[in-house]
């Protein structure tokens, strides 16, 4: 089964009844990539298939050697039913993790395990073309020495700052010259499904799918490293908005009163008071007050860059100046999110990024503002947690992306 060229494969089809097995294949591919493994019972009832159509499709997709039997499920009675996963090498999604100053990739396979080691570049995300080229370089060369075939690599999954537009393929703020949009660019270069979403709200799924063990249905995903990012669950599906722009909720100006300026040109956002950037200025302001302490000398070992990273590790070192920024920034972060749980009542708010390592120097202030500004009724079912997944929510997010559209894109194609 060819999954990168469905057309391919259904222009040599004869006759309808082909086609509709095919399409029903991916169905089950679909859910077994999405849910792991599964009974052929359960997946007639997801799936809408009939049982014995099941079975035959099934025992297909083993002689190709694209599922394999996975153990026995729990009888509900009588027999214990087969149990059906995707095999390991049946195909494998690139992840291609870009921030401002870094990019990340890592193959994984069809059960979402790493399969070859990430690796990490620095970049510099900006506008040029040349950075696009020297993007796609490093992931052309990371795939060639995986020693993967290409044809089994069937999408790569990208999760990226940025104003996207994730149905359109345009990021407004990066990697955005010439008349093509990126989505174009780089299916032209890679001739493969590309998925492109926003950081914020592919880490969000990645957490939602792939983190701690829950029943949430309306979820918040708060991402905060050199800026801040929102993901938004409801009822279980990431949240674009009409433009694909939903969840830009850092540049809010809730702080009108204050004197700062944000990168997007307004007053008072929460981006310039409680980001990762606005952090690092605040604590080269304190470096200068005490050229002694803890940070400082934790500058110097780095040969004087300072990253949202190098402060929250002063503050778990004990630096006091560390943590009076880390936890005003928590205040405003509060703040916030306290507006959040008026608007969209969530279930579970999540806490994730380079700075929210920083723990109870971050969370508890966090929680002190909840309780002074948002209602009580309101926030009394939501539960605030640190992201799980840690250096890896990145990655996993452009695995999630491509977990929940890449068939459904077909389907909607060809079905």
């Amino acid at each position: 089964m060819n999954l990168i060229n469905p057309q391919a494969v259904i222009d040599k089809m004869d006759g309808v009844v082909e086609i509709k097995s095919y399409l029903n294949k991916i169905k089950i591919i679909k859910n077994l990539y999405q849910k792991g493994a599964n009974t052929a019972s359960e997946i007639c009832s997801e799936v809408g298939i009939s049982l014995p159509t099941v079975n035959s499709l099934l025992s297909d997709l083993m002689e190709n050697g694209e599922v394999i039997k996975h153990g026995r499920a729990e009888s509900q009675g009588g027999r214990k039913p087969d149990l059906y996963r995707l095999a390991e090498d049946a195909f494998y999604v690139l992840s291609v993790d870009l921030s401002k100053f870094n990019l990340n990739l890592g193959l994984y396979s069809c059960t979402q395990q790493l399969t070859f080691p990430k690796e990490s570049k620095k970049i510099n995300l900006n506008n040029e073309q040349e950075t696009f080229e020297l993007i796609c370089n490093y992931i052309e060369d990371y795939l060639q020495r995986s020693g993967i075939e290409p044809s089994k690599v069937i999408a790569i999954g990208i999760s990226m700052p940025g104003l996207l537009d994730s149905l359109g393929g345009v990021n407004y703020t990066y990697l955005r010259f010439g008349k093509k949009t990126l989505l174009e660019n780089l299916e032209a270069r890679f001739n493969k499904k590309i998925f492109l979403e926003n950081d914020a709200r592919a880490m969000t799924l990645a957490e939602f799918k792939y983190g701690t063990e829950h029943n949430y249905k309306n979820v918040l995903g708060l991402f905060i490293g050199w800026g801040i990012g929102l993901g938004i669950i409801i009822d279980g599906k990431i949240y674009q908005g009409a433009s694909g722009f939903a969840g830009e909720f850092s540049h809010s100006p809730i702080f009108e009163s204050r004197d700062i300026t944000c990168s997007c040109g307004k007053k008072g956002c929460l981006e310039a008071v409680a980001s990762g950037t606005a952090i690092v200025k605040k604590a080269e302001q304190a470096i200068l007050l005490d050229k002694n302490g803890i940070l400082a000398r934790m500058v110097r070992d780095h040969e004087g860059e300072l990253e949202p990273g190098l402060v929250v590790e002063a503050a778990l070192s004990g630096d006091q100046r560390a943590i009076t920024i880390l936890s005003e920034a928590g205040l405003d972060l509060g703040r916030g999110i306290s507006m959040l749980i008026q608007l969209l009542n969530p279930e579970l708010i999540i806490i994730g990024g380079s700075v929210a390592e920083a723990n109870q120097y971050l969370i508890t202030p966090i929680q002190q503002a909840l309780n002074i500004y948002s209602m009580a009724k309101s926030r009394e079912k939501t539960k605030l947690s640190l992201y799980q997944l840690g250096e890896d929510v990145g990655l996993l997010g452009g695995v999630a992306v491509v977990n929940e559209k890449l068939f459904d894109d077909l389907i909607t194609r060809f079905g």
